[in-house]
């Protein structure tokens, strides 16, 4: 929930800041391409979540239904318990570095907009 916070007050801060210097160079273009490459669900899961994995989670449902199907419970595999806590931690960390990431260009995209913006000339009133 905080990284949705977090994309989505950088998605503001990009709206509020890129129609001032729309005809100037993007100075959020780094910013959309770490997102759009951080946010990838390759970059969550590929090398965390096996084959294995799912093949244990979908045989734990299947089982699940066909015991509610009598009236009945299964208790969540040890297995599944141990693996969804493992990447619990694992995408934990992730988010983590993803959203240190993801400020580090916005923060870089502001210098830059705020740079941008005080070399421009003032405009002069009539």
């Amino acid at each position: 929930m905080k990284l949705r916070s977090m994309i989505t007050a950088g998605m503001l801060g990009m709206a509020l800041a890129v129609p001032a210097h729309a005809q100037g160079k993007d100075p959020f273009a780094e910013f959309d391409a770490r997102l759009e490459a951080l946010l990838a669900p390759q970059a969550w899961l590929k090398g965390r979540v096996s084959e294995a994995d799912v093949t244990l989670l979908f045989t734990y449902l299947k089982a699940s239904l066909i015991a509610a199907a009598r009236g009945k419970q299964v208790p969540v595999p040890e297995a599944l318990n141990r693996r969804a806590e493992e990447l619990g931690r694992e995408l934990k960390m992730h988010g983590l570095v993803t959203g240190l990431l993801l400020l580090d260009a916005l923060e870089s995209g502001a210098k830059q907009a705020v740079r941008e913006a005080l070399s421009e000339p003032a405009p002069r009133s009539p």
